[in-house]
């Protein structure tokens, strides 16, 4: 009786290093309750619309609470809603790598 042949399994890459380095986002302070109030009230204030493209997203996973000026930047605008604005996934990822290159 024949065997059957090995399935091809591609080998996995490995993990960029920065991402392994990077802290979870209970250390970030994304699990903080006065992060989770900041962020339903910036997506509320934009309804739940994206600043960058217009698009409207359907769930809260669609849409993300960015900050305009970075918390690196300005630590003490943190929770002030001014600075944060309701952006798409897409639109999120862009500006955040717009963000690292600099």
């Amino acid at each position: 009786m024949p065997t059957r042949m090995p399935k091809y399994r591609p080998p996995r890459l490995r993990a960029a290093a920065r991402i392994e380095d990077r802290p979870n986002a209970h250390q970030r302070g994304y699990c903080d309750k006065r992060h989770r109030a900041w962020r339903l009230a910036v997506l509320t204030r934009d309804g739940w619309q994206c600043q960058d493209c217009g698009r409207i997203c359907s769930g809260k996973r669609e849409a993300h609470a960015d900050d305009r000026v970075p918390v690196s930047v300005a630590p003490d605008r943190r929770y002030d809603i001014e600075n944060g604005q309701c952006l798409c996934v897409a639109c999120h990822a862009r500006k955040t790598r717009f963000e690292a290159r600099k």
